[in-house]
């Protein structure tokens, strides 16, 4: 059988560098494509949270059926819609706090739901850092607006 672990961790990790040049935007009050820092901040936020999300339905359905199932499906999703209605406020700053808790909340309901098993640890490690990454990110875009 065939693993991915290297091209996952390297794409993850490579998946920071757009939060890191839109911290960047946002710190210098500058703009991309006309976009401000924080709504580049938030619309990629919502993308990785999606992906996220994702990747829990996919584990759930390769899962054998489990009590907790239903429960990942529902929370999965009612994160993700949240997150979406922040973006259509048109309000950047609380769409990036919403995120925020968004990226903890997927996290934890990961870690709380889905049992990692010995093969597993390696990405939770992986994913408990990156979201640490992320969410310290996100607190700095939100640090000059409030």
């Amino acid at each position: 059988m065939r693993s991915y672990k290297p091209v996952v961790m390297t794409v993850a990790t490579l998946s920071i560098l757009p939060f890191v040049l839109a911290t960047y935007f946002s710190l210098a009050n500058t703009s991309l494509f006309g976009k401000a820092g924080v709504t580049l901040f938030a619309t990629y936020g919502a993308v990785v949270l999606s992906l996220l999300s994702g990747i829990i339905w996919g584990r759930i359905i390769e899962l054998p059926e489990s009590k907790h199932g239903r429960k990942l499906l529902v929370s999965c999703n009612v994160i993700l819609l949240v997150s979406w209605v922040s973006l259509l406020m048109n309000t950047p700053e609380l769409s990036v706090a919403l995120l925020l808790l968004g990226f903890v909340s997927i996290y934890w309901v990961e870690a709380r739901w889905l049992k990692p098993s010995n093969a597993n640890k390696p990405y939770m490690s992986m994913h408990f850092g990156l979201t640490s990454v992320v969410c310290i990110m996100h607190l700095l875009v939100l640090y000059p607006h409030y």
